[in-house]
């Protein structure tokens, strides 16, 4: 008897921790994060105002939470004041990360918007990392009512 009671106790515990380290898509929608989901984009008019701070060169911040299928996230979260766009892509939610480093900071010159046939892409360039370019997010052009940038 005594130990069915420390076994639920220990997967009580097990669910707890293992739960509070998690960030669902819910949550960040919730906290106005720009969430993407693999084709669903949720608070991009968060995306777009901090667009729009950017052109007028004054202070703005935003998080992108992008998921992978499994539901896990990678928190991008943007800063910039006037011309430099600050990165940290945090990965600490991630499960999946296997070897990749859980914080990345870099810093950019640019945030440019490219128009394809179905997705508006954003990608931060002359980035000061090994990698000079990063695409941000990708929205569906079907999605995006109307794109004002």
């Amino acid at each position: 008897m005594g130990n069915k009671i420390f076994l639920y106790l220990l997967i009580l515990i097990a669910m707890t921790v293992s739960s509070a380290c998690s960030y669902d898509s819910e949550k960040a929608v919730l906290n106005g994060d720009v969430v993407n989901m693999h084709g669903p984009i949720y608070n991009y008019p968060v995306f777009e105002t901090f667009l729009e701070s950017m052109e007028m060169k004054e202070a703005a911040t935003v998080r992108i939470a992008n998921y992978t299928l499994e539901g896990d996230p990678t928190l991008y979260n943007l800063s910039s004041e006037g011309t430099t766009i600050n990165l940290e892509i945090d990965r600490s939610k991630n499960k999946n990360r296997g070897n990749d480093p859980v914080k990345i900071n870099m810093a950019c010159t640019d945030l440019l918007e490219e128009e394809g046939q179905q997705l508006f892409v954003y990608t931060l360039k002359g980035c000061d990392s090994p990698i000079e370019s990063f695409t941000i997010l990708s929205v569906e052009k079907e999605l995006v009512k109307e794109h004002k940038h």
